[in-house]
């Protein structure tokens, strides 16, 4: 059993995946040359490279340095060298000593956080399979660790481009190290609320406004061309949801209406005469979109100040500019909450 190296006890523990040429001859993790990079990122998010342990999934080389000879990709790919199971997936023994060996580390180590580098460590930590889809969130891992997922290093060297946001990734693992727990805020969001809940929060909204400028964020969802929903948000931890259409069910398409015609035309009279107050600066992602559903509904286009997409895309043209991107950026207290679309060969 081959363990990795580093403090013991440490705030931050990183998983990799498996040994490089590098590792297999030194004996030593992220030793090659995506282990220097990672000094690199490391350092320029106020990381030392000494205050964190690391290891890998399997502290050992793969034939021909392939991992998928221990992990098949799909079941059709399994052989009776795959004897063993883990999280439901055919593997070799390797992976499942692998697996009980990274335990055994946890324990010793006793980290704050635990950075998931690569889509093997984030299986073995979380069950989850894309890397690329979860990189930047925050979670508790199956050992009751909490985890942060990281395009790995040597996913780094080939994909240039999102070598920034890994680390930007790592200022947050600082962050994140300094307590063992996840630090959630009360969240005060108030999900399909009252006729009156919704009146008192817009009369609230209306006299916050009358008093000075106010950002609102504002958001639409749509279904088969109707507004399904809107969200407003005046702060970082407070936002209300208002219906308009609900689905029968998941598998049923048809719609049926939230309000009747009485109350549904009182609050869009006062989304209508707090959006457009010139002292209300809405702010959201891709409003011109939503803003066309605003029109078309309500008869009016709220006082957009501020569309996310626009400026992301002006600040950081490069980037990517989807929601769920930013928020992994810029937002405090991220986890991905888009399921995943189908799992995929993943680069990191």
């Amino acid at each position: 059993m081959t363990f990795g190296a580093g403090p013991i006890p440490a705030k931050i523990m990183l998983v990799g995946e498996v040994w490089g040429y590098e590792e297999e001859r030194t004996g030593q993790p992220f030793v090659g040359e995506s282990g220097k990079e990672l000094n690199r990122m490391l350092h320029e998010a106020g990381i030392m490279r000494s205050e964190v342990y690391c290891t890998n999934v399997i502290n050992a080389r793969p034939p021909y340095g392939n991992l998928n000879k221990w992990i098949p990709l799909k079941k059709s790919e399994a052989t009776r060298e795959h004897s063993a199971i883990v999280r439901g997936r055919y593997v070799s023994p390797q992976v499942a000593e692998g697996v009980a060996s990274l335990h055994k580390e946890l324990a010793m180590v006793k980290p704050n956080l635990v950075i998931a580098a690569g889509a093997t460590a984030l299986w073995a930590m979380t069950g989850k399979s894309k890397i690329t889809h979860w990189r930047g969130s925050t979670m508790i891992g199956d050992t009751g660790h909490k985890v942060l997922a990281l395009i790995h290093p040597a996913a780094i060297m080939r994909m240039w481009a999102m070598r920034p946001t890994t680390v930007n990734d790592l200022r947050r693992v600082r962050r994140e190290s300094m307590t063992p727990g996840l630090q959630i805020p009360e969240w005060k969001f108030k999900i399909d609320p009252t006729f009156d809940e919704v009146l008192q929060t817009l009369a609230d909204l209306q006299a916050m406004i009358e008093a000075g400028p106010t950002w609102i964020d504002f958001d639409l969802e749509t279904f088969a061309g109707h507004i399904k929903c809107a969200g407003l948000s005046w702060s970082r931890l407070e936002a209300i949801c208002i219906p308009f259409v609900r689905q029968v069910s998941v598998t049923d398409k048809k719609l049926v209406d939230a309000w009747n015609e009485e109350a549904e035309a009182e609050i869009v009279w006062r989304l209508w005469k707090l959006l457009t107050h010139p002292n209300c600066w809405v702010r959201g992602q891709n409003l011109l979109y939503d803003s066309q559903y605003t029109y078309r509904h309500w008869h009016f286009i709220p006082n957009v100040k501020q569309d996310t997409m626009l400026s992301m895309h002006t600040a950081f043209a490069g980037m990517k500019k989807s929601l769920d991107f930013q928020a992994s950026m810029f937002c405090q207290y991220y986890c991905q909450w888009k399921p995943e679309r189908g799992v995929t060969k993943d680069g990191g």
